[in-house]
């Protein structure tokens, strides 16, 4: 069963995969425009998929799945992740 949770719970699998705090990064959903950081997003997880969601429409905007061997990243619903530096 998922948990509904907040982006923040993305900082531990996104920081195996990018540098620095994702959860700080801006992204802009390709659904509705809407630009908040990733921290805001919200995010259902199960401890090995997270799906994290617009705050605002309710669309994908991204998964991460901890397959083991690999974590696989899908941003197919950001069309920009601008990270501070």
């Amino acid at each position: 069963m998922m948990q509904k949770l907040d982006g923040n719970v993305l900082a531990g699998p996104l920081s195996q995969v990018m540098a620095g705090d994702v959860t700080s990064a801006r992204a802009r959903c390709v659904y509705c425009g809407d630009v908040a950081a990733v921290a805001q997003a919200v995010v259902y997880a199960d401890g090995v998929r997270f799906v994290a969601k617009c705050r605002r429409c309710d669309g994908v905007l991204l998964t991460v799945v901890d397959a083991g061997d690999d974590m696989r990243l899908t941003m197919t619903g950001v069309t920009s992740l601008t990270l501070p530096v």
